[in-house]
């Protein structure tokens, strides 16, 4: 399973972190846009605060966004470690039954492994069968949620240069 939980968390971490800078830039640049109307009474005050107001509405969506995308990094984290974890345990418990996991492949491990009976090689058969079955389960878990957080990152890319667009003067 490709993937470095303690890295994606990291990485969710530094985006809410983001989202808590932003969150305080706005509230300080608040009180400076709110304070112009006491201290410059004129037309350009009121587009300069009404600009502000817009870059200000603008900071409170790039704070969610930052927000939204470290929770789902950090999501993906602990989804990805037990993930990671499931088959471990699958490739563990497969080793101690002779059989070999390589590049989620399965197969039964080279050498004599028993009696020439066509029932224990059945059953070996489906053993290998089996394990294959649970590796490519997990793979497949592992793809949707992969794909999940790709779809919400993607989204999110495409709102912000939205935002960052809207957000630049004529």
């Amino acid at each position: 399973m490709p993937g470095d939980p303690g890295s994606l968390s990291a990485i969710g971490a530094a985006a809410r972190r983001a989202a808590r800078d932003l969150a305080a830039a706005r509230e300080a640049s608040g009180t400076a846009y709110a304070s112009l109307k006491d201290a410059w009474a004129t037309s350009t005050s009121v587009r300069t605060r009404k600009e502000g107001q817009r870059a200000l509405a603008t900071l409170a969506e790039g704070e969610r966004h930052a927000e939204a995308v470290g929770a789902a990094l950090q999501a993906y984290a602990v989804e990805l470690s037990e993930l990671q974890a499931r088959a471990r345990a699958v490739v563990d418990e497969a080793s101690g039954a002779g059989i070999i996991v390589e590049a989620g492949q399965v197969r039964l491990s080279w050498g004599v492994t028993g009696e020439a009976d066509p029932g224990t090689t059945r059953e070996r058969d489906e053993a290998v069968r089996a394990v294959q079955a649970k590796l490519d389960a997990i793979a497949a878990q592992h793809r949707r949620r992969r794909e999940r957080l790709l779809g919400e990152l993607a989204r999110s890319t495409t709102e912000l240069e939205g935002l960052a667009s809207a957000l630049r003067l004529p």
